[in-house]
């Protein structure tokens, strides 16, 4: 089983890699949003009141929420709807492993492709600003995972309910953007309308950044309860994505 598995995670990461659209969008587009905002205003210093430091340091964290949320989202959707409207998917459950090897090997190349996005843009912004490393890297790793995987299967939900590549990134616009600016990783949640702030701690982008800026920044008190949401939105996300599948017909 592992020798048609590392086939199937070559053939999708090169199909990946040749989609010039698909490359630009989901790498390059969360890289340089950090960057502008890294050149804009990342040596200002900003106090919680109970500490100082640099704009650019909470980057690290912002910069591996987008890369999630992105690739997760409009990544997993868009390629796994083009793998059901070709028939691919379909075609799979001839052959050994079945659907479920084609989505595994497609999902470990998305989870490869957000890591590598966020080691380079964070070593970017360790040699132009001398942005801090992460205090606890293995538990930065370890939530980043549960991260990529929360959004990856609601990436498959939207493909799922979506079925057409274009329909499916429609949907995941929709989704997408007010997930990213209630995360808090590109405007403060603090700044915002109490209604909206009541929303945000809903949402998952704001409880992976709740999750992941202890661990990134040290000194803090680990955020368990996001940590857990995390979670049971995984399990939440996994149980109806598996539902929603067997109900079409075309994988």
């Amino acid at each position: 089983m592992m020798r048609p598995f590392a086939l199937q995670f070559r053939n999708q990461l090169l199909g990946f890699v040749r989609e010039p659209v698909a490359a630009t969008f989901n790498l390059a587009v969360p890289f340089m949003i950090v960057i502008v905002q890294a050149l804009a205003y990342g040596d200002q210093v900003y106090s919680d009141g109970h500490t100082r430091f640099r704009m650019v340091d909470a980057l690290g964290v912002t910069t591996g929420v987008m890369f999630i949320m992105i690739i997760g989202l409009f990544g997993m959707g868009i390629g796994l709807a083009s793998l059901i409207e070709s028939r691919v998917l379909a075609g799979s459950s001839l052959r050994p492993g079945g659907p479920g090897l084609v989505m595994s090997a497609y999902a470990l190349v998305l989870l490869v492709l957000v890591l590598l996005g966020w080691a380079v843009s964070y070593l970017v912004l360790w040699l132009g600003w001398r942005a801090t490393p992460p205090a606890l890297p293995l538990a930065v790793l370890g939530v980043a995972i549960l991260g990529i995987a929360v959004f990856l299967a609601l990436g498959v939900c939207v493909a799922a309910v979506a079925g057409t590549p274009r329909s499916t990134q429609g949907v995941c616009s929709m989704i997408f953007f007010p997930l990213l600016f209630l995360s808090g990783a590109i405007f403060p949640i603090s700044t915002f309308p109490d209604a909206l702030q009541a929303l945000a701690v809903w949402l998952p982008g704001y409880r992976l950044m709740e999750a992941l800026s202890p661990l990134w920044a040290g000194g803090q008190r680990t955020d368990l309860g996001s940590a857990l949401y995390l979670v049971i939105a995984l399990v939440v996300a996994v149980v109806l994505a598996r539902w929603l599948l067997r109900r079409r017909e075309d994988v």
